[in-house]
């Protein structure tokens, strides 16, 4: 790790400080931070900004997004975006196909009361959509969704302009743009060079797709990118109009094996207890599965991890229970039992969901509990 600097130090105080353990806590000036620096980002690519809240799930750190300038929110599911109404978002975007009425009918409310869009890849997921905007006098934006390579959901690039034409023609409906999620460049990339290289093509491919929809004679002002691990890529690429990263609000320890963020720049810790020392080489904390998740760093050839230490990145989470967390330690470690720790996890998102609450803590002082109110919102 590069030398840690006083404010950083302040930060570690944070261990005392937690009242009992294991618990997620959030340093909210390191927070601030994050949201400053990638709002910085994209306005010097010249690129909107629309945070994915699917990573944080909390009202306040959605409020500080936007106060920084982010144009609106991504969401996973209908009910994150019925959540987030409360903290004052007026434009929400749901990157998730809405299949079925009792979604549809929830999508055209948040539609009467928000600016709302939706993503989808098929015909057979837009005209439901369409009719029933159209019987309610309403108009949803939609952004067809692109496999540039995760091959998850989305069109492949040479089908896009005959859905585009098909949803074209679908009244209650109006093509926003194109998007995409290029987290295939994540487990294909072990160097800032592959990972930059990933993503041109991922960004070159978007911007080919949106010139062949235009060329059609159909609007496509929109070309939205996403993934934390990139977005300093996308925000400069020629003809992108938007970044959606979400994990950089606190970043993670796959987002530090991308060069994205240093283990000190990461937001949110689980600071948890050694309850065993049970050999030289392994460690035992009251964080298991059910604070970390059990999701690996997400990386070509990195060690099988869930999470590292933040003030000695050399001890890894290499394995979980529900309940216990197993370190691998180095040589001459002199972690004892009652030693508190604070691991960064692999996957941010995944651990703040198994959460009901963060504490928030200020230099080295916790000051507040903010709840995960869109915990759980899966439907």
């Amino acid at each position: 790790m590069s030398s840690q600097t006083a404010t950083f130090q302040q930060r570690l105080a944070v261990l005392d400080a937690v009242p009992d353990t294991p618990a997620l806590v959030l340093d909210v000036d390191a927070t601030q931070r994050n949201i400053d620096e990638m709002q910085a980002t994209a306005n010097a690519g010249g690129k909107a900004l629309r945070p994915h809240a699917k990573t944080h799930k909390i009202l306040e750190v959605a409020r500080m997004q936007l106060a920084a300038g982010a144009v609106g929110l991504q969401v996973a599911k209908l009910g994150e975006a019925e959540v987030f109404l409360a903290s004052g978002v007026t434009d929400i975007f749901v990157g998730y196909p809405i299949v079925g009425a009792a979604k549809i009918e929830r999508l055209l409310a948040l539609a009467e009361q928000v600016r709302i869009s939706t993503s989808l890849d098929d015909i057979a997921v837009a005209e439901p959509i369409g009719r029933a905007a159209a019987a309610r006098g309403l108009t949803i934006d939609v952004l067809l969704e692109i496999n540039t390579g995760l091959d998850r959901t989305g069109v492949l690039p040479e089908d896009a302009v005959a859905l585009a034409q098909r949803v074209a023609a679908v009244p209650g409906l109006r093509i926003k743009g194109i998007m995409t999620h290029e987290g295939q460049a994540l487990p294909r990339s072990a160097d800032e060079a592959t990972l930059a290289r990933e993503t041109a093509e991922a960004c070159a491919r978007m911007v080919a797709v949106a010139e062949a929809i235009r060329a059609a004679g159909i609007s496509c002002p929109e070309v939205s990118l996403g993934t934390t691990a990139t977005a300093r890529f996308d925000a400069q690429a020629p003809g992108v109009t938007e970044i959606r990263p979400g994990t950089y609000v606190f970043y993670d320890s796959t987002m530090a094996a991308h060069h994205a963020a240093r283990l000190e720049d990461t937001a949110v810790w689980a600071v948890a207890t050694v309850v065993s020392r049970p050999s030289a080489d392994r460690a035992v904390v009251d964080a298991g599965s059910k604070v970390l998740s059990s999701d690996r760093i997400n990386q070509k050839d990195a060690p099988s991890m869930v999470g590292r230490l933040v003030d000695r990145p050399d001890h890894h989470v290499v394995r979980v229970m529900e309940e216990h967390g197993i370190l691998a330690l180095p040589p001459g470690s002199d972690l004892r039992i009652g030693d508190r720790v604070a691991i960064v996890p692999a996957h941010i998102c995944a651990a703040i969901n198994l959460a009901d609450s963060v504490l928030v803590a200020q230099r080295g002082a916790i000051v507040d509990e903010w709840r995960v109110a869109a915990r759980g919102k899966v439907r």
